[in-house]
């Protein structure tokens, strides 16, 4: 009787927590733990018509979340779904899986379907809090939505605690990511070690209390219109710079994060990709990368952000020195002259080396990881102008066949320096076809 009293108590809970205004036909994103488990519940209870997905992220936990997923939407008698994902290469695992997994769910969404996700309380107060810790504007202190476009969270307001024992109560064979048991994962530490210390420290009532402050703002802050109008295309999105400029910092911010939201969704992106829009919006960028496969750049009075295409592997080449050479997307260029330029260029894109000391016939090639430019890693370099952790794996560098004698964007060897020795001038420069 005292289970079936406690069933009652949370059932009822779950209801009154979730909107009113659910609708369907629905799909549910099924990872196999409690959370998506009792969101299909809630679904099913309300008599809406749904089936699942579950996206398989190809890692050491994933044959046992696909079998619950499996189990789950057995259990529940619905139709499930299994999309076959790899994570690619980025600074953040964790943000590079959520990325693929909303595209390969949204890209199997019939027009009428809502996706329905089983985010909880306490993946609102992380999430608030992690942007807090990382530097955020009021658009991060929002935290997730309870609805943005077709992505519905109808369990937000309920707690892991109440999931996990709602869904055992129910006979729900749910089972827990082992991938939450990691200690690299930035959310898993919040989760594991920094909020129950702040708890237990300061506030007992902190996940209720950041979750309540993301409410709040979420009705508050925005009107759902953007202050510059963005144009979409079907390789990307674009918008007047000018705009940009005249709206303000703050606005022009949040221009940012909702273009971000609809090329690559559903979150706003960081701080750091944020101030790299804006540093190409005013020009103090040539160009930026996100995240996800998305580069960013200047065309006329536009800001372009497109996604970038796989392309083919690019292969070490040889450069026949002066004389241009293509690589990928860079154009290369070097050229010779007798006499000492009257003032060294200031870009960073162009660069004078002595004629002598530069090869005749260095070799063009992807930065490599342990790359060294006058003892310093090239990653570092690249780190220091900006260059996303994405970009720096095509970046080119230039090879003499004993060290990297030049970084384009970044620095040129000491060992091709002009000096007063100097009798021919050696002037290299780069750019990138999208610019």
């Amino acid at each position: 009787m005292a289970g079936s009293s406690r069933l009652a108590e949370l059932a009822g809970r779950v209801r009154s927590a979730a909107p009113d205004d659910l609708e369907g036909p629905a799909v549910i994103a099924l990872s196999g733990g409690a959370d998506s488990a009792v969101a299909a519940w809630l679904m099913l209870d309300r008599g809406i018509a749904c089936r699942a997905i579950h996206v398989d992220h190809a890692l050491p936990g994933s044959p046992v979340m696909r079998q619950a997923a499996e189990a789950v939407a057995a259990h529940f008698g619905v139709n499930l779904d299994i999309q076959e994902v790899e994570i690619p290469a980025g600074p953040s695992p964790e943000n590079q899986a959520r990325i693929v997994r909303y595209s390969a769910i949204e890209s199997t969404l019939a027009d009428d379907e809502q996706l329905i996700t089983g985010h909880t309380r306490d993946d609102q107060a992380e999430t608030v809090l992690l942007n807090l810790m990382r530097g955020t504007g009021l658009d991060g202190l929002r935290g997730i939505p309870r609805r943005r476009g077709r992505v519905v969270r109808p369990i937000l307001s309920v707690t892991r605690s109440e999931t996990r024992e709602l869904a055992t109560l129910l006979g729900v064979p749910w089972h827990d990511d082992p991938s939450n048991n990691d200690e690299d994962p930035r959310r898993n530490q919040i989760r594991r070690i920094v909020l129950p210390d702040l708890e237990a420290r300061f506030n007992p009532q902190l996940r209720a209390t950041l979750a309540a402050l993301a409410e709040a703002l979420q009705g508050e802050l925005s009107d759902g219109r953007s202050p510059v109008r963005i144009h979409q295309t079907e390789t990307g999105l674009f918008m007047a710079a000018p705009e940009l400029h005249s709206v303000g910092p703050q606005a022009a911010a949040q221009v940012f994060r909702e273009a971000i939201r609809r090329i690559r969704g559903p979150h706003a992106g960081t701080r750091t990709e944020i101030e790299r829009l804006a540093a190409v919006a005013d020009g103090t960028s040539p160009m930026a990368e996100l995240s996800g496969g998305i580069r960013v750049f200047r065309k006329g009075p536009w800001l372009v952000l497109e996604r970038v295409a796989d392309g083919p592997d690019l292969v070490p080449t040889p450069w026949i020195v002066p004389g241009p050479i293509e690589f990928g997307d860079w154009t290369l260029d070097s050229w010779s002259e007798d006499r000492a330029p009257r003032a060294f260029p200031l870009s960073a894109w162009i660069a004078v080396a002595d004629a002598d000391l530069f090869p005749d016939r260095p070799t063009v090639r992807p930065a490599g990881r342990g790359d060294l430019i006058d003892g310093v890693p090239v990653s570092e370099v690249l780190r220091q102008v900006g260059v996303s952790a994405n970009q720096r794996m095509d970046w080119p560098v230039v090879d003499s066949g004993e060290a990297v004698i030049w970084v384009p964007g970044a620095r040129i060897s000491q060992s091709v320096w002009v000096g007063s020795a100097t009798r021919r001038y050696l002037w290299v420069s780069a750019e990138l076809e999208s610019l």
